[in-house]
Protein backbone atom coordinates (compact mmCIF):
# COMPACT_ATOMS: atom_id res chain seq x y z
CA UNK A 1 0.00 0.00 0.00
CA UNK A 2 1.01 3.32 -0.63
CA UNK A 3 -0.41 6.64 0.86
CA UNK A 4 -0.63 9.71 -1.15
CA UNK A 5 2.88 10.99 -2.10
CA UNK A 6 3.41 15.09 -2.35
CA UNK A 7 3.97 17.56 -0.60
CA UNK A 8 1.29 17.00 2.94
CA UNK A 9 1.19 19.98 4.97
CA UNK A 10 -1.89 18.31 7.04
CA UNK A 11 -0.64 14.95 7.49
CA UNK A 12 1.55 13.69 10.36
CA UNK A 13 4.25 11.17 9.96
CA UNK A 14 2.32 9.01 12.45
CA UNK A 15 -0.97 9.15 10.66
CA UNK A 16 0.88 7.86 7.24
CA UNK A 17 2.54 5.18 8.88
CA UNK A 18 -0.86 3.71 10.55
CA UNK A 19 -3.23 4.66 6.85
CA UNK A 20 -0.14 1.97 5.27
CA UNK A 21 -0.11 -0.73 7.28
CA UNK A 22 -4.28 -0.74 7.61
CA UNK A 23 -4.01 -0.58 4.00
CA UNK A 24 -1.45 -3.21 3.48
CA UNK A 25 -3.42 -5.74 5.45
CA UNK A 26 -6.65 -4.73 3.87
CA UNK A 27 -5.03 -5.65 0.45
CA UNK A 28 -3.58 -8.71 2.01
CA UNK A 29 -6.80 -9.58 4.09
CA UNK A 30 -5.23 -9.94 7.26
CA UNK A 31 -5.46 -7.61 10.23
CA UNK A 32 -3.56 -6.74 13.15
CA UNK A 33 -3.92 -9.86 14.95
CA UNK A 34 -1.62 -11.53 12.26
CA UNK A 35 1.01 -9.64 12.51
CA UNK A 36 4.47 -10.85 14.76
CA UNK A 37 7.30 -8.88 13.26
CA UNK A 38 7.75 -5.03 12.73
CA UNK A 39 9.89 -3.65 10.15
CA UNK A 40 10.00 0.20 10.85
CA UNK A 41 12.20 1.82 8.02
CA UNK A 42 15.36 3.96 9.24
CA UNK A 43 14.17 7.59 9.06
CA UNK A 44 10.54 7.72 10.23
CA UNK A 45 9.64 10.18 12.49
CA UNK A 46 8.38 8.78 15.79
CA UNK A 47 6.58 9.51 19.05
CA UNK A 48 8.42 11.44 21.72
CA UNK A 49 9.34 9.23 24.35
CA UNK A 50 9.03 5.40 23.10
CA UNK A 51 11.12 3.69 20.78
CA UNK A 52 9.87 2.45 17.21
CA UNK A 53 9.55 -0.87 18.28
CA UNK A 54 7.99 0.15 21.38
CA UNK A 55 5.47 2.16 20.12
CA UNK A 56 4.09 0.17 17.49
CA UNK A 57 3.90 -3.11 19.40
CA UNK A 58 1.52 -1.50 21.57
CA UNK A 59 -0.17 -0.17 18.51
CA UNK A 60 -0.56 -3.98 16.68
CA UNK A 61 -2.13 -4.96 19.85
CA UNK A 62 0.37 -5.17 22.81
CA UNK A 63 1.98 -8.44 21.68
CA UNK A 64 5.35 -10.31 22.06
CA UNK A 65 6.67 -10.14 18.31
CA UNK A 66 9.06 -12.35 16.90
CA UNK A 67 11.10 -10.17 14.82
CA UNK A 68 12.03 -6.81 15.07
CA UNK A 69 14.39 -4.85 12.17
CA UNK A 70 15.37 -1.98 10.90
CA UNK A 71 17.60 -0.35 8.05
CA UNK A 72 16.47 -0.24 4.04
CA UNK A 73 13.66 -2.17 2.37
CA UNK A 74 14.97 -4.71 0.32
CA UNK A 75 17.57 -5.77 2.77
CA UNK A 76 15.17 -6.22 5.81
CA UNK A 77 12.90 -8.03 3.58
CA UNK A 78 15.24 -10.22 3.11
CA UNK A 79 16.22 -10.88 6.45
CA UNK A 80 12.08 -11.39 7.15
CA UNK A 81 11.84 -13.94 4.43
CA UNK A 82 14.89 -15.88 6.00
CA UNK A 83 12.96 -15.27 9.37
CA UNK A 84 9.91 -17.03 8.31
CA UNK A 85 11.53 -19.58 6.35
CA UNK A 86 13.48 -20.31 9.63
CA UNK A 87 10.27 -20.64 11.61
CA UNK A 88 10.84 -17.49 13.75
CA UNK A 89 8.13 -15.30 12.45
CA UNK A 90 4.69 -16.05 10.31
CA UNK A 91 3.62 -12.86 9.14
CA UNK A 92 5.57 -8.93 9.52
CA UNK A 93 4.74 -5.60 8.22
CA UNK A 94 7.94 -2.86 6.85
CA UNK A 95 6.29 0.18 6.87
CA UNK A 96 7.42 4.04 6.47
CA UNK A 97 5.54 7.40 6.86
CA UNK A 98 7.47 10.72 6.71
CA UNK A 99 5.34 14.47 6.45
CA UNK A 100 6.60 18.17 6.89
CA UNK A 101 10.69 17.22 7.07
CA UNK A 102 12.87 18.11 4.15
CA UNK A 103 15.52 15.65 3.16
CA UNK A 104 19.12 16.82 3.52
CA UNK A 105 21.15 19.00 5.73
CA UNK A 106 18.32 21.30 5.67
CA UNK A 107 15.79 18.97 7.38
CA UNK A 108 17.96 18.44 10.11
CA UNK A 109 16.13 20.09 13.10
CA UNK A 110 18.44 22.52 15.40
CA UNK A 111 18.32 22.55 18.90
CA UNK A 112 16.94 25.38 20.60
CA UNK A 113 17.89 26.43 24.08
CA UNK A 114 21.12 24.96 24.62
CA UNK A 115 24.35 24.42 22.99
CA UNK A 116 24.42 23.46 19.02
CA UNK A 117 25.26 20.00 18.44
CA UNK A 118 28.68 19.63 17.63
CA UNK A 119 29.55 17.07 14.58
CA UNK A 120 31.82 13.96 14.80
CA UNK A 121 35.28 14.59 13.30
CA UNK A 122 34.54 11.56 11.01
CA UNK A 123 31.62 13.35 9.83
CA UNK A 124 29.39 14.60 5.98
CA UNK A 125 28.25 17.39 9.07
CA UNK A 126 31.82 18.67 9.95
CA UNK A 127 32.15 20.00 6.20
CA UNK A 128 28.76 20.73 4.99
CA UNK A 129 28.39 17.83 2.75
CA UNK A 130 26.10 15.77 1.95
CA UNK A 131 24.51 13.09 -0.74
CA UNK A 132 24.11 15.65 -3.63
CA UNK A 133 28.23 16.74 -3.47
CA UNK A 134 29.08 13.25 -2.98
CA UNK A 135 26.87 12.27 -5.90
CA UNK A 136 28.48 14.62 -7.73
CA UNK A 137 31.45 14.28 -7.14
CA UNK A 138 31.39 10.62 -8.03
CA UNK A 139 29.20 11.75 -11.24
CA UNK A 140 32.36 13.36 -12.35
CA UNK A 141 34.58 10.97 -11.64
CA UNK A 142 32.60 8.40 -13.81
CA UNK A 143 31.98 11.23 -16.61
CA UNK A 144 35.72 11.44 -16.82
CA UNK A 145 36.97 7.56 -16.85
CA UNK A 146 34.50 6.67 -18.66
CA UNK A 147 33.79 9.38 -21.49
CA UNK A 148 30.33 10.09 -20.37
CA UNK A 149 28.09 13.38 -20.79
CA UNK A 150 25.58 15.35 -19.43
CA UNK A 151 23.46 14.50 -22.02
CA UNK A 152 24.12 10.67 -21.36
CA UNK A 153 23.02 11.24 -17.24
CA UNK A 154 19.72 13.44 -19.01
CA UNK A 155 18.65 9.91 -20.76
CA UNK A 156 17.75 8.30 -16.82
CA UNK A 157 15.40 11.83 -15.81
CA UNK A 158 13.33 11.27 -19.41
CA UNK A 159 12.45 7.65 -19.66
CA UNK A 160 11.33 7.73 -16.07
CA UNK A 161 9.12 10.98 -16.57
CA UNK A 162 7.82 9.05 -19.37
CA UNK A 163 6.68 6.41 -17.31
CA UNK A 164 5.24 8.67 -14.25
CA UNK A 165 2.92 10.22 -17.17
CA UNK A 166 1.38 6.37 -17.24
CA UNK A 167 1.15 6.67 -13.33
CA UNK A 168 -1.38 8.33 -12.06
CA UNK A 169 -0.21 8.62 -8.28
CA UNK A 170 2.65 10.38 -9.42
CA UNK A 171 3.86 13.57 -7.99
CA UNK A 172 5.83 14.48 -11.50
CA UNK A 173 3.56 12.83 -14.05
CA UNK A 174 0.66 15.24 -14.25
CA UNK A 175 3.80 17.68 -15.83
CA UNK A 176 4.20 15.81 -19.13
CA UNK A 177 7.40 13.98 -20.53
CA UNK A 178 10.63 15.93 -20.42
CA UNK A 179 13.38 16.04 -23.09
CA UNK A 180 17.00 16.03 -22.43
CA UNK A 181 17.39 19.29 -23.36
CA UNK A 182 14.67 20.21 -20.64
CA UNK A 183 17.39 18.22 -18.46
CA UNK A 184 20.15 20.51 -19.53
CA UNK A 185 18.51 23.27 -19.08
CA UNK A 186 17.46 23.21 -15.31
CA UNK A 187 19.42 24.82 -12.97
CA UNK A 188 22.84 22.95 -11.86
CA UNK A 189 22.17 21.52 -7.98
CA UNK A 190 25.58 20.51 -7.88
CA UNK A 191 27.53 20.34 -11.01
CA UNK A 192 27.22 17.87 -12.70
CA UNK A 193 24.40 17.34 -11.65
CA UNK A 194 21.29 19.67 -12.55
CA UNK A 195 18.15 19.93 -11.18
CA UNK A 196 16.36 17.05 -13.14
CA UNK A 197 19.32 14.55 -12.42
CA UNK A 198 18.04 15.13 -8.89
CA UNK A 199 15.06 12.68 -6.99
CA UNK A 200 12.19 14.60 -5.38
CA UNK A 201 11.83 15.74 -1.63
CA UNK A 202 8.36 14.44 -1.14
CA UNK A 203 6.39 13.58 1.70
CA UNK A 204 4.47 10.09 2.26
CA UNK A 205 4.02 6.76 3.39
CA UNK A 206 4.11 3.30 2.59
CA UNK A 207 4.20 -0.87 3.91
CA UNK A 208 4.57 -4.40 3.07
CA UNK A 209 3.23 -7.72 4.45
CA UNK A 210 5.62 -10.45 3.85
CA UNK A 211 4.42 -14.26 5.22
CA UNK A 212 4.95 -17.28 4.92
CA UNK A 213 3.39 -19.39 2.21
CA UNK A 214 0.54 -20.75 4.67
CA UNK A 215 -0.47 -17.40 4.89
CA UNK A 216 0.27 -15.95 1.63
CA UNK A 217 -2.04 -18.64 0.01
CA UNK A 218 -5.12 -17.76 2.08
CA UNK A 219 -4.52 -13.67 1.54
CA UNK A 220 -6.92 -11.35 -0.40
CA UNK A 221 -4.65 -10.95 -3.43
CA UNK A 222 -2.22 -12.99 -5.47
CA UNK A 223 1.10 -13.59 -3.44
CA UNK A 224 4.56 -12.50 -4.90
CA UNK A 225 7.19 -15.15 -3.86
CA UNK A 226 10.50 -14.33 -3.01
CA UNK A 227 13.52 -16.03 -4.35
CA UNK A 228 15.87 -14.59 -3.17
CA UNK A 229 17.83 -11.44 -1.35
CA UNK A 230 20.46 -10.43 0.68
CA UNK A 231 21.93 -7.31 2.07
CA UNK A 232 25.42 -5.86 1.97
CA UNK A 233 27.31 -3.51 3.33
CA UNK A 234 30.28 -0.88 2.29
CA UNK A 235 30.28 2.44 4.16
CA UNK A 236 31.57 5.31 6.08
CA UNK A 237 28.18 7.71 5.39
CA UNK A 238 29.66 10.16 2.74
CA UNK A 239 33.59 10.55 4.03
CA UNK A 240 35.29 8.69 2.16
CA UNK A 241 35.46 7.53 -1.88
CA UNK A 242 38.02 4.29 -1.96
CA UNK A 243 40.70 4.21 -4.58
CA UNK A 244 39.55 2.82 -7.93
CA UNK A 245 35.97 4.12 -7.30
CA UNK A 246 34.90 1.70 -9.99
CA UNK A 247 36.48 -1.40 -8.89
CA UNK A 248 35.61 -4.84 -11.45
CA UNK A 249 34.66 -6.76 -8.25
CA UNK A 250 32.37 -4.50 -6.96
CA UNK A 251 31.48 -3.14 -3.73
CA UNK A 252 28.05 -3.81 -1.34
CA UNK A 253 25.65 -3.32 -4.31
CA UNK A 254 27.83 -6.33 -6.34
CA UNK A 255 28.13 -8.49 -3.27
CA UNK A 256 24.22 -8.45 -2.60
CA UNK A 257 23.48 -9.01 -6.16
CA UNK A 258 25.64 -12.00 -6.37
CA UNK A 259 24.16 -13.47 -3.43
CA UNK A 260 20.52 -12.57 -4.01
CA UNK A 261 20.32 -14.25 -7.77
CA UNK A 262 22.37 -16.97 -6.01
CA UNK A 263 20.00 -18.03 -4.00
CA UNK A 264 16.54 -17.33 -6.26
CA UNK A 265 18.71 -19.91 -8.69
CA UNK A 266 18.12 -17.14 -11.80
CA UNK A 267 19.94 -15.70 -14.23
CA UNK A 268 20.26 -11.81 -14.45
CA UNK A 269 18.65 -11.76 -18.44
CA UNK A 270 15.82 -13.89 -16.77
CA UNK A 271 14.84 -10.60 -14.90
CA UNK A 272 11.16 -9.03 -16.79
CA UNK A 273 10.80 -5.88 -14.59
CA UNK A 274 13.46 -3.86 -12.21
CA UNK A 275 13.15 -1.45 -9.25
CA UNK A 276 16.36 0.26 -9.04
CA UNK A 277 16.97 2.69 -6.50
CA UNK A 278 17.46 6.21 -8.73
CA UNK A 279 18.68 9.14 -5.99
CA UNK A 280 20.31 10.79 -8.91
CA UNK A 281 21.00 10.06 -12.60
CA UNK A 282 23.92 8.59 -12.46
CA UNK A 283 23.03 6.11 -9.72
CA UNK A 284 20.27 4.07 -12.23
CA UNK A 285 23.76 3.58 -14.46
CA UNK A 286 26.24 2.67 -11.66
CA UNK A 287 23.48 0.11 -10.39
CA UNK A 288 23.30 -1.34 -13.60
CA UNK A 289 26.77 -2.27 -14.14
CA UNK A 290 27.54 -2.82 -10.15
CA UNK A 291 24.54 -5.26 -10.24
CA UNK A 292 25.79 -7.10 -13.56
CA UNK A 293 23.28 -6.07 -16.28
CA UNK A 294 26.06 -4.19 -18.10
CA UNK A 295 30.17 -4.06 -17.65
CA UNK A 296 31.42 -0.73 -15.94
CA UNK A 297 31.06 1.64 -17.98
CA UNK A 298 28.65 0.50 -20.67
CA UNK A 299 25.79 1.85 -18.22
CA UNK A 300 25.09 4.87 -19.69
CA UNK A 301 24.84 3.25 -23.97
CA UNK A 302 22.53 0.61 -21.92
CA UNK A 303 20.06 3.18 -21.19
CA UNK A 304 20.37 4.69 -24.32
CA UNK A 305 19.27 1.63 -26.18
CA UNK A 306 15.95 1.34 -24.47
CA UNK A 307 16.40 -1.27 -22.30
CA UNK A 308 15.13 0.12 -19.19
CA UNK A 309 11.78 1.86 -20.88
CA UNK A 310 8.65 0.34 -21.22
CA UNK A 311 8.67 -2.13 -24.07
CA UNK A 312 12.68 -2.75 -23.68
CA UNK A 313 14.30 -6.01 -22.20
CA UNK A 314 13.80 -5.03 -18.82
CA UNK A 315 12.03 -2.38 -18.03
CA UNK A 316 13.02 -0.63 -15.06
CA UNK A 317 11.15 2.15 -12.29
CA UNK A 318 7.60 1.61 -14.15
CA UNK A 319 6.45 4.48 -11.45
CA UNK A 320 8.65 7.09 -12.17
CA UNK A 321 11.03 5.83 -9.48
CA UNK A 322 12.44 8.35 -6.57
CA UNK A 323 13.21 11.00 -9.48
CA UNK A 324 9.60 11.26 -10.92
CA UNK A 325 7.28 9.41 -8.61
CA UNK A 326 8.29 10.18 -5.29
CA UNK A 327 11.49 10.38 -2.78
CA UNK A 328 9.75 10.22 0.92
CA UNK A 329 12.62 10.28 2.96
CA UNK A 330 12.99 6.97 3.20
CA UNK A 331 11.50 5.70 -0.41
CA UNK A 332 13.84 2.53 -0.50
CA UNK A 333 10.63 0.39 0.02
CA UNK A 334 8.76 2.03 -3.03
CA UNK A 335 10.76 0.23 -5.67
CA UNK A 336 9.21 -3.36 -4.19
CA UNK A 337 6.14 -2.19 -4.09
CA UNK A 338 5.89 -1.56 -7.87
CA UNK A 339 8.05 -4.57 -8.86
CA UNK A 340 5.31 -6.59 -6.56
CA UNK A 341 1.90 -4.61 -8.20
CA UNK A 342 3.96 -5.77 -11.73
CA UNK A 343 4.02 -9.11 -11.09
CA UNK A 344 0.53 -8.87 -10.39
CA UNK A 345 -0.39 -7.15 -13.36
CA UNK A 346 -2.12 -4.13 -11.56
CA UNK A 347 -0.38 -1.68 -13.54
CA UNK A 348 -2.61 -0.70 -16.22
CA UNK A 349 -0.94 1.24 -18.96
CA UNK A 350 2.00 0.79 -17.90
CA UNK A 351 2.06 -2.46 -17.29
CA UNK A 352 4.84 -4.51 -18.74
CA UNK A 353 3.37 -7.70 -20.40
CA UNK A 354 3.55 -11.21 -18.97
CA UNK A 355 6.01 -9.89 -16.05
CA UNK A 356 6.96 -13.05 -14.36
CA UNK A 357 10.04 -12.35 -12.53
CA UNK A 358 11.32 -9.21 -10.84
CA UNK A 359 14.21 -7.54 -8.79
CA UNK A 360 14.42 -4.49 -6.60
CA UNK A 361 17.37 -2.76 -5.03
CA UNK A 362 17.58 -0.44 -2.59
CA UNK A 363 21.07 1.55 -1.51
CA UNK A 364 22.36 4.66 0.27
CA UNK A 365 24.01 5.71 2.90
CA UNK A 366 27.10 6.69 0.64
CA UNK A 367 27.60 5.64 -3.01
CA UNK A 368 26.79 2.00 -3.31
CA UNK A 369 27.83 1.67 0.54
CA UNK A 370 24.44 -0.14 2.05
CA UNK A 371 22.72 -2.32 -0.53
CA UNK A 372 19.87 -4.40 -0.75
CA UNK A 373 18.43 -6.79 -3.27
CA UNK A 374 15.25 -9.09 -3.65
CA UNK A 375 14.42 -11.01 -5.81
CA UNK A 376 10.63 -11.92 -6.70
CA UNK A 377 8.59 -14.39 -8.47
CA UNK A 378 4.67 -14.61 -9.80
CA UNK A 379 3.06 -18.05 -10.04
Amino acid sequence: YTTKQGKLPDRTSFSLQLEAITGALDDAGLTTADIDGLLPMSGSDHVPGTTAHQFWAEQLGERPLGLVETGGASGQLAKAAASIAAGLTDCAVLFFGRAGRRTGPGGTPVPTGRAPRVADDFSFATAGGYMTSWYAMWAQRYMHEFNVTNADLAEVAVFTRYHATLNPDSVMGSRGEITVDDVLASRYVCEPLHLLDCSLDTDGGYAVVIASADVARNCRKQPIWVLGGAEAYYTDFYCTINDPWFPNEGKAVRKATDRAFGLAGISRDEIDVAGLYDCFTITTIRNLEEMGFCKIGEGADYVKDGHLRLGGSMPTNTDGGLLSNSHCGDPSGLHTIEVVRQLRGECGDRQVPDAKLGVSLQQGWAVHGLAGVLVMAAD
